[in-house]
């Protein structure tokens, strides 16, 4: 397995700026309002989704939709996605996500505890449920009832039903850019990054 395209480049290129559709145009126009991103910049994951405009449009309402009802402190969500993206190999997914966990409170040790995961000593219960949360969906697709016992006293039902679905999201991430080969965006060190 290869975090990035190492192993070849990208299966689905992105698209350049002459194949870029009104639709996609008007997609990325959306992006950049609703995130503040340049006008000079498109990473290589939005141009290759954009292949999909009919499907990658409604994405991006829900994506944005999701932040806004977000009831989940933004540590445990970040907490989340970089187990998940840890255990699927994603570098893309880790690698972005290690400054938005680090802005979020996750500390240095804990970085290095999220790639051991819940056997990392460190972990205080509430947290270690949560890690172990997501291991268990990611093996198994289901959660033991002693994880969700715990996951259950620390965390509401509306908490408990957004952490699964952002698991569940960045699994689908995971696999469309792994599969794809998407190349990370520049800067982001992949796995390697702390």
């Amino acid at each position: 397995m290869t975090e990035n395209t190492a192993a070849g480049e990208p299966r689905i290129a992105p698209l350049t700026a002459e194949e870029m559709s009104d639709e996609g145009k008007a997609l990325i126009a959306q992006l950049r309002a609703n995130y503040g991103l340049s006008d000079d910049y498109l990473p290589d994951s939005t141009a290759t989704m954009l292949r999909h405009p009919a499907m990658y449009g409604p994405y991006i309402d829900y994506v944005g939709d999701r932040m806004k009802a977000s009831v989940v402190a933004k540590r445990d969500l970040e907490l989340a996605i970089l187990r998940t993206g840890r255990l699927c190999d994603s570098g893309y997914v880790w690698g972005e996500h290690v400054p938005f966990g680090k802005q979020a409170g996750v500390t240095d040790e804990e970085m290095e505890w999220l790639v051991e995961g819940s056997a990392a000593a460190g972990w205080n219960t509430r947290d270690r449920a949560l890690i172990r949360l997501c291991e268990e969906l990611h093996v198994t697709s289901h959660v033991s009832d002693e994880t969700w016992g715990t996951i259950a006293e620390h965390f509401s039902d509306q908490q408990i039903i957004e952490i699964i679905s952002i698991i569940g999201s960045y699994h689908e991430v995971a696999y469309l850019y792994n599969a794809i080969r998407v190349r990370r965006i520049p800067g982001n060190p992949g796995l390697s990054a702390r």
